[in-house]
């Protein structure tokens, strides 16, 4: 009998890992499906793309991985690329905030977990707050409990952090750091899916502070100091993709090719694409939940709920500027707070951030196959750059004023909003801009809302019900970070290969 076939859609990192998985299963003995791989793009990587920006490859999308969560790790390991990673140089932050007169940058506190104060030493010593921010915030030690398992379900991260640390750690400190994240509202971004580990904390102990000191680790005991947070590799992020392309042993791939439906008109799937159609066996989609949505007429109760996901649009700014131009301080960047009004949401010194990214860093490949971002200006780069290159990220949830701008007006404008922070005043005269480019996102931040998990199990019981044999995978469901994306995928690949043994048994005699 000829192997069973799988059909993924989307080549973004889960529906690259979960073909991947697929094909190569880490369980012994089992069975390897035929498996093919559709992207309406005419590339693989979705959100992961490292292009050439003055002769250094820059990634226009996610720029790194968590480190503190296995699965990034190990597949790195799998795919004989672990010795290529590579760590921020810089860390820390600071916060571009309003006050007095002009918007000011201030550090952020030490002691966050997660994006949240876990002491109140440094919140003393920061003038981020105020004294009242400050007063209000070391109240967490004394105010009683306040929630429930069942209010902790329904809680946003913005409900948790304002009651036990106050309105002003909320604003100023947690939703720049954790909304720059997803570009989401904290007030409107789920606790029990969004960050997890503030619900643990309140488990542990009526101060939310003292519940986050309790799950850290213990230091090192050779004192090697801290582990980095993020990693990436010399050639960005985009370096995984290409890894994980020439493990496709055997994958057809369909790059270019929109599904417009997965029905069932038998006992096998057949997935509608605009040329073709395809018998498969089980389907995983790996698309965004709306393009999913749209592919499941036969199933409207699942199409329904993946309808409910919300998105947000962002884009990415990519500057060379010469270094005389910018005071920025040591570290690796800086996130906004909602109060300035900018479109801008966040902005690293990706010179300072990547040593690969420093001036005379190593030339793209010859021939390298990536396109180029949407928008480009300046005349390229040369060999040992000596300019510095910024990464602006801009659009959050329910601000997308950036959609509505074309590359030059959103250039402008991110310029000018920096400009008005002190270390950033060069950037005023536009001719210290040697190059810049503008990499568009639209709809690519799935936005976790209060009660996503049980709208994500609604998701998967309505599929079971209407369409058992096609699963669901990607960020938008249970992770939005590339580990949480390859572990998504992994499992994907797990569900359906144990999909396929149940319908081989069944049909045996």
């Amino acid at each position: 009998m000829a192997p069973q076939r799988v059909v993924v859609v989307g080549g973004g990192i889960s529906g690259l890992t979960a073909a991947y998985r697929l094909l190569h299963p880490t369980g012994a003995g089992a069975e390897v499906p035929r498996v093919v791989l559709i992207d309406s793009a005419e590339r693989l990587g979705g959100k992961i793309l490292s292009t050439p920006f003055e002769g250094r490859l820059v990634d226009e999308g996610a720029d790194a991985f968590l480190l503190r969560v296995p699965w990034a790790i190990e597949l790195c390991e799998e795919l004989g690329i672990s010795a290529e990673r590579i760590s921020p140089s810089v860390g820390g932050a600071s916060v571009a905030h309003t006050g007095g007169d002009a918007p000011q940058l201030t550090s952020l506190p030490d002691g966050l977990v997660g994006g949240v104060p876990t002491r109140l030493g440094p919140l003393l010593r920061s003038p981020l707050l105020g004294p009242l921010g400050t007063l209000r915030a070391a109240a967490d030690y004394v105010l009683p409990r306040r929630f429930t398992a069942r209010r902790l379900d329904a809680a946003s991260v913005g409900d948790i952090v304002r009651a036990r640390l106050g309105a002003a750690v909320a604003s100023q400190v947690v939703d720049p750091l954790l909304g720059s994240i997803s570009a989401g509202d904290i007030n409107r971004l789920d606790a029990a899916t969004s960050a997890p580990i503030l619900g643990q904390a309140l488990e542990r102990s009526r101060s939310l502070m003292w519940g986050l000191r309790r799950m850290q680790p213990a230091p090192a005991a050779d004192d090697s100091g801290p582990a980095p947070i993020f990693g990436s590799f010399e050639g960005g992020m985009g370096r995984l993709v290409e890894a994980l392309m020439k493990r496709l042993d055997g994958c057809v791939l369909r790059l270019g090719t929109p599904v417009e439906a997965i029905r069932r008109p038998g006992t096998r799937f057949a997935v509608h694409t605009g040329s073709e159609v395809l018998d498969a066996d089980a389907v995983i989609i790996a698309a965004p939940a709306h393009a999913a949505a749209q592919m499941l007429p036969a199933a409207p109760d699942a199409a329904a709920a993946l309808g409910l996901i919300d998105y947000a649009s962002v884009a990415v700014v990519t500057l060379s500027v010469r270094p005389d131009a910018i005071d920025a301080p040591h570290e690796a960047g800086f996130l906004v707070t909602r109060s300035t009004g900018w479109l801008t949401t966040a902005c690293s010194y990706g010179s300072a951030k990547w040593p690969n990214w420093a001036a005379g860093g190593d030339q793209p490949p010859e021939g390298d196959p990536h396109p180029a971002g949407d928008g480009v200006g300046g005349d390229g780069g040369h060999d040992g750059n000596p300019n510095v290159v910024l990464r602006v990220s801009v659009g959050r949830d329910s601000d997308d004023r950036h959609t509505r701008l074309d590359d030059g007006e959103l250039r402008d404008t991110v310029l000018a909003e920096l400009s008005s922070l002190p270390p950033l005043r060069g950037l005023c005269d536009p001719t210290v801009v040697a190059s810049w480019r503008v990499s568009r996102w639209p709809h690519s931040l799935p936005q976790y809302r209060p009660g996503h998990g049980q709208l994500v199990d609604r998701i998967s019981e309505a599929l079971a019900r209407e369409m058992p044999g096609v699963f669901v995978t990607g960020a938008a469901y249970r992770g939005l970070g590339i580990p949480a994306c390859i572990r998504q995928g992994n499992e994907a690949a797990e569900r359906a290969t144990a999909h396929l043994a149940s319908a081989s048994a069944t049909a045996s005699p």
